[in-house]
């Protein structure tokens, strides 16, 4: 896989500049802490072989901690490790794509020119972990090792359990692009994986922590999707900071005297459901900009709102703090360049594919679509509960390899 006979010295070259230089660089400019000693607790109990405490965030930043304990306070060692890993993951996916020499240059530049990523792999508490782990998926599906790209495809959904749409409907993707590609010897209970996984993962959570629930924080999550004011809120406020003051949050407000739901014991889910029922209009806003905000809008980025909130009476939204900076003013504006390109860039390579390369596209390269199925199939869970530019962001990047790939064979074909 890394061994392609087409490699430039510029290629190695760019991947190493933005692996030893931009983490250290967003190190010194953010104004945001290193979070990965938020997993420290629970890395230490695995590595005590102990069960920890909770399971309010799924276990599988803790695990991927758990190797560069020793390198705490601030743990960036282990930001540098896998970043360095998934640089060389995501030059490798772009190396087996794209033959051109240009298309494969920018490429690459997709990952070293994304401002807000790069922001978020430092500051943020399991960005680097998605990082890694999805472009191991992503690496090892496309050499059709599947059975092993499973396994961080598991932790994946143990990072951030929005991916388990994904793991769900892979194998029918997988199954879809097996047509014509005769190495490729899968069997149809490939299926089965999936739902094993699913099942072992909400019986052991049911005996360890006494509840089915795939993350403990999953009813909070969803009675902040389904908040009665969050439409208010995306895409440009912080709609966690938005809608907690005030008691606007407040489960108990919504479920006292209600005699929906009643079988529901985690009040937070059944305040979300509640909410549901009682304000369609709302729930219908709220769907039509998280729609909106997954495939169109810029937002928290890189924490721009600041400090805003609804008022108690629900009348008026407060000015705490806008946090304005000429560092983060410059990451949005760079960010919501970068994503214009990039929407531009997929609405042409999918238009394309659709109205003349389909047939063209050789067997081998079919794979390549993998790519983007963890984009679109997240718009799932986005929709059920709630999605921001943090929770889209690596998956967004597979999107320009693929786009690389789609224009690399377009040129092949002599179609211009």
């Amino acid at each position: 896989f890394f061994s392609s006979r087409r490699r430039h010295t510029r290629y190695p070259l760019v991947t190493g500049v933005q692996t030893c230089a931009l983490p250290i660089s967003v190190k010194q400019l953010t104004d945001l802490p290193i979070r990965l000693s938020n997993w420290e607790a629970k890395a230490e109990a695995f590595a005590a072989f102990t069960i920890p405490n909770d399971n309010f965030y799924p276990p599988g930043s803790s695990l991927l901690l758990v190797p560069f304990l020793w390198s705490g306070p601030d743990y960036f060692l282990a930001i540098v490790f896998y970043f360095l890993s998934a640089s060389a993951l995501y030059f490798a996916i772009c190396d087996y794509l794209i033959k051109s020499p240009k298309l494969k240059t920018i490429a690459l530049l997709g990952l070293s020119l994304n401002p807000y990523l790069l922001w978020l792999v430092v500051t943020s508490q399991d960005t680097i972990f998605e990082l890694f782990l999805l472009l191991s998926v992503c690496a090892l599906f496309l050499r059709r090792n599947y059975w092993l790209g499973f396994f961080p495809l598991y932790m994946l959904c143990l990072t951030r359990p929005a991916y388990w749409t994904l793991f769900i409907s892979i194998p029918l993707v997988i199954l879809y692009l097996k047509k014509g590609v005769d190495q490729a010897k899968i069997r149809k209970w490939i299926l089965v994986v999936p739902i094993v996984a699913l099942i072992g993962t909400i019986s052991l959570n049911s005996i360890a922590f006494g509840s089915t629930a795939l993350a403990g924080e999953s009813g909070v999550t969803a009675h902040f999707s389904h908040n009665k004011y969050y439409y208010l809120s995306m895409p440009k406020f912080d709609m966690d900071f938005f809608l907690s003051k005030g008691g606007n949050m407040d489960a108990d407000k919504v479920i006292s005297g209600s005699t929906k739901f009643t079988s529901v014991e985690d009040k937070e889910l059944r305040a979300a459901l509640i909410s549901v029922i009682e304000n369609p209009k709302s729930l219908l806003m709220n769907t039509v900009q998280k729609v909106d905000s997954y495939f169109f809008a810029v937002q928290k980025n890189p924490q721009l709102p600041g400090f805003y909130f609804l008022s108690e009476d629900q009348k008026s939204i407060v000015i705490q703090d806008e946090r304005l900076t000429w560092s983060i003013i410059l990451g949005n504006t760079l960010y919501f360049l970068y994503r214009i390109l990039l929407l531009i860039s997929v609405v042409v390579a999918i238009t394309i594919y659709l109205t003349g390369l389909k047939r063209r596209l050789a067997p081998e390269y079919k794979n390549g679509f993998l790519l983007i199925a963890p984009y679109f199939l997240g718009v799932i869970p986005g929709v059920l509960f709630y999605t921001e530019s943090r929770f889209k962001i690596v998956s967004e990047l597979l999107l320009i390899p693929f786009v690389g790939l789609i224009l690399n064979k377009y040129r092949e074909s002599k179609v211009i």
